[in-house]
């Protein structure tokens, strides 16, 4: 098909498609739009624990973990001596399971995974959305993890105390994942980022 634009005046016109065109050999900014609405999801995501799913719950060995009920088991085999000494410890393990839930949603112990998602690399046809936490991956799509160097995991359990485990599994927690309203948020915005001042 071939149209024609007749008018006594086409400049208007030529400037305006000009326009259009720039805009859709540049569209950096609109990545970077987009990446602003796939972060915010993310952060929507956190917030659900999990959409459209919610996430798998802790495992009870891992409230278990946290209950400080392992460290007061190991505190009675150990027999400690001095009371005072037992009981500051007691104090900081308590402390530390607050930290780590104390009614805190998954993922969110400290907030640092949430904190790290950032707009990465944009180009004119891509943008990047993610965290380089060493152990976002892990939350993001789940997996065992081994000890590579030693025999035994060593996992915290508050008061200077630890546990050896030979492995541990994560369930697959995608905070990552975006959802059809955010599709149709970015598509309203490319409207207005080629109709705007129009």
């Amino acid at each position: 098909m071939k149209y024609e634009i007749k008018s006594d005046d086409i400049e208007p016109i030529q400037k305006k498609m000009e326009i259009l065109l720039s805009r859709g050999l540049d569209l950096k900014p609109m990545m970077r739009t987009a990446g602003e609405i796939m972060r915010a999801s993310a952060g929507r995501n956190f917030e659900a624990e999990g959409r459209p799913s919610r996430w798998k719950p802790l495992s009870s060995a891992t409230k278990e973990i946290y209950s400080g009920k392992l460290l007061d088991e190991y505190s009675q085999t150990k027999g400690y001596q001095n009371a005072k000494r037992e009981s500051t410890r007691k104090k900081r393990s308590q402390a530390h399971v607050q930290a780590r839930l104390g009614g805190r949603k998954l993922l969110q112990g400290e907030g640092d995974l949430k904190k790290s998602i950032v707009i990465g690399e944009i180009t004119s046809s891509s943008v990047k959305v993610g965290s380089s936490l060493p152990y976002a991956r892990i939350h993001q799509l789940g997996g065992t993890i081994k000890p590579r160097r030693k025999k035994v995991l060593m996992i915290p359990l508050g008061g200077g105390k630890f546990m050896w485990l030979k492995k541990v599994t994560i369930p697959a927690r995608p905070y990552l994942l975006f959802q059809s309203e955010d599709q149709t948020a970015i598509v309203r915005a490319l409207d207005s980022y080629f109709l705007r001042s129009l």
